[in-house]
């Protein structure tokens, strides 16, 4: 939620829980969460009065910076394993994945859809 607030700074709850695909009110709970820690705040948002709009805090900014710096070094590991496979392994993997992921969108349609509807 960090990258996307950080990705989309003025973003209002419902813009986030569409970027997200998740509930406002999933959104709402971690958006306090986040306001608590000093990751974030909230702002009337010019345009609508009405409406509050989410920016990082320099925490978390420095949250937000850190977080990236991880996936960078994640990618990079994941690289230098993937250097040693073979095609065939390399295969089975991609292979394995397509299906893990093929499996995980039907548990989240139709096994339990009530925790990803919005």
């Amino acid at each position: 939620m960090i990258k996307s607030i950080k990705e989309n700074e003025g973003i209002h709850v419902t813009g986030l829980a569409d970027i997200l695909g998740v509930t406002k009110g999933a959104v709402s709970q971690i958006i306090g969460k986040l306001e608590r820690k000093g990751m974030i705040v909230k702002d009337t948002d010019p345009r609508n009065l009405s409406r509050l709009s989410l920016r990082l805090t320099p925490k978390g900014e420095t949250a937000y910076q850190y977080h990236e710096e991880l996936h960078q070094e994640l990618d990079g590991l994941f690289k230098a394993a993937l250097e040693d496979a073979t095609e065939g392994n390399k295969a089975f993997l991609k292979d394995f994945l397509n299906s893990l992921d093929g499996k995980l969108d039907v548990y989240e349609k139709e096994v339990r859809p009530d925790r990803w509807q919005k």
